[in-house]
């Protein structure tokens, strides 16, 4: 009886049996951040404003596709976000080219250069309408002059969540830079604009456009991360340095979401 109850144990169940080891997840490969993986993410629409205004009988033909008037502005701001868009920062963008960093849904960038007093006057309100991020590329030489931003305007901007970028002193274009012009218009204007802010400006659009690669190094030394040209192809060697954007003329919403398709 004794050995038929130590047999049997308490009410003669058996042992439990160990559970099966659980599967374990395999790992996520972490983006590639070589070269050609940097370029292969520069698909993101940006966006590139000058003169938030209503045109004037001295405006030119050659100015014209510079300028967009407050409401046409207005309703392509409103087309992106009925769209589904959402704005980034440059520095949110250069994050997702160089480590593949997630950017929300349908981003798009949006970038005004040169100061004109029309971006803080006309397109701020619209962009905290939308709750908008945008990036601000400043040309320094023109602060304080009539029809341009004062520095109390710039500092606004950054405190409203906008983002300052460097955009030259007097907008010289750089494949005509000589030995002096690195200090006059890159790291001075650079240093101008982070005592402004007070923090580093790390982000630099090349006036009409035109890069030079000789510009690498000095932008390195002054602190930027990446650079922004127009629509030249993007270059494969540097992608940071040669990020593309559109200008945007006086397009209606629905044309203007359709040149972001294509372009991008």
């Amino acid at each position: 009886m004794l050995a038929a109850l130590g047999l049997t144990g308490c009410g003669g169940s058996q042992p439990p049996r160990p559970a099966p080891p659980r599967p374990t997840a395999s790992a996520t490969p972490a983006p590639r951040t070589d070269l050609a993986a940097v370029a292969a993410r520069a698909r993101v629409p940006v966006l590139c404003y000058h003169q938030i205004r209503n045109p004037t009988s001295a405006d030119g033909a050659a100015a014209r596709p510079y300028i967009v008037r407050p409401s046409v502005f207005s309703a392509q701001m409103r087309a992106l976000k009925q769209a589904g868009y959402s704005t980034i920062t440059g520095d949110q963008l250069v994050e997702h080219l160089l480590r593949g960093k997630p950017l929300p849904d349908k981003p798009v960038l949006l970038t005004f250069d040169d100061a004109s007093v029309g971006q803080y006057t006309h397109a701020l309100p619209v962009l905290r309408r939308h709750r908008f991020k945008a990036t601000f590329f400043i040309m320094t030489v023109v602060l304080g002059k009539p029809g341009w931003l004062t520095r109390k305007q710039v500092r606004t901007l950054d405190r409203s969540g906008m983002e300052i970028g460097a955009h030259t002193w007097d907008h010289k274009a750089v494949p005509e830079y000589t030995d002096a012009d690195w200090e006059t218009q890159i790291d001075a204007p650079i240093r101008d604009l982070q005592r402004l802010v007070g923090h580093r400006v790390r982000l630099f659009a090349y006036p009409f456009g035109l890069y030079d690669s000789d510009a690498i190094p000095h932008l390195l030394r002054a602190g930027s991360r990446a650079a922004f040209q127009l629509a030249d192809p993007l270059d494969r060697d540097h992608p940071l340095w040669t990020i593309r954007r559109i200008i945007v003329p006086e397009l209606s919403g629905r044309e203007l979401l359709r040149e972001m398709r294509s372009n991008f």
